[in-house]
């Protein structure tokens, strides 16, 4: 009886020391980490080395100083992300920079250039060029004529180089910006010019020859897709003209036939101006064709 109880003793004794060995070991690693965590802000991890990458008008040396990083820097308790947004935001034409830490002591700064896009009209004085994101890169006094340009843009105020560009009408601006997003599709690359004066009638100059009619912003995919398809297989590649996007077709106009239909509209309103001259007579009947026959099978292309 005696040996069995002293075999539980010693059983528990055992268990008793493990526990306290656990605790001691877990301990010593809590203490570790903590020295260890530290070192890594005061003595480890310190910058020696900044690589960067990526090409751009700036100098490597321009971009380190713009990052505001320096030699003996630790690289744990800089926020990279706000060292990235530093950089974009000091040195325009660079759209986006990426920072990776190479332990233990190096930076590589991955930099992608900012390509100008886009022209936006500044209220016919002058015009901003912008990125694809949007970033206002520079102010030119005159638009650039390999750049589309958005005549109408009507920006903001505080617009200025390295701030994201907005136009006075938000809803505008979401419009712009909807554009701009579909100017590498096919069609979308061959726009020259957007009117988006009116924001519900948008309008755009193709290849600087045929003036589109696209109306409000909504399935625009679908309607690039139509101009495209109606423009290559319908329309010879000389013409010139004003095409307008309906629901499933479209309708065209040569240049000849807008002039036409503007000169017999102009002939009518002078023969109503002087039938009324002529015969002041109130009841008098006069007869006057609507907006120059624009309607005339021999003037237009219809394409379903």
């Amino acid at each position: 009886m005696q040996d069995v109880v002293k075999s539980e003793n010693n059983g528990g004794n055992k268990r008793v020391r493990r526990r306290n060995m656990s605790l001691y070991y877990g301990l010593v690693l809590f203490i570790v980490l903590i020295m260890f965590a530290v070192l890594s802000v005061t003595v480890f991890f310190n910058v020696e080395n900044i690589i960067v990458n990526g090409s751009s008008i700036y100098t490597a040396e321009e971009i380190v100083a713009a990052s505001g990083i320096q030699g003996g820097d630790n690289m744990i308790r800089r926020s990279m992300g706000s060292v990235e947004k530093q950089i974009t935001d000091s040195l325009v034409y660079i759209e986006e920079a990426k920072i990776t830490r190479r332990l233990p002591s190096s930076l590589e700064i991955e930099v992608t250039p900012s390509k100008e896009t886009a022209c936006m009209d500044n209220n016919g004085d002058g015009c901003w060029i912008v990125s694809q994101s949007g970033k206002i890169l520079t102010f030119s006094e005159t638009a650039d004529d390999s750049l589309p340009f958005y005549l109408g843009a009507e920006p903001a105020e505080g617009m200025m180089e390295g701030v994201r560009f907005a136009s006075a009408d938000e809803d505008k601006t979401e419009v712009i910006y909807e554009l701009m997003n579909h100017s590498s599709s096919e069609f979308g690359s061959k726009v020259t010019e957007y009117d988006v004066t009116d924001r519900l009638n948008i309008t755009c100059i193709y290849e600087n020859r045929i003036n589109v009619i696209i109306g409000v912003i909504a399935n625009l995919d679908y309607k690039y897709r139509l101009a495209e398809e109606i423009i290559s297989t319908k329309i010879a590649p000389d013409a010139e003209g004003r095409l307008r996007l309906l629901d499933r077709s479209g309708q065209f106009l040569s240049n000849a036939d807008l002039e036409q239909i503007e000169e017999t509209y102009e002939f009518n309103i002078q023969t109503s101006v002087s039938t009324e001259t002529e015969n002041p007579d109130p009841n008098a009947e006069t007869s006057v064709s609507a907006s120059g026959s624009e309607a005339s099978d021999t003037t237009k292309l219809n394409f379903e």
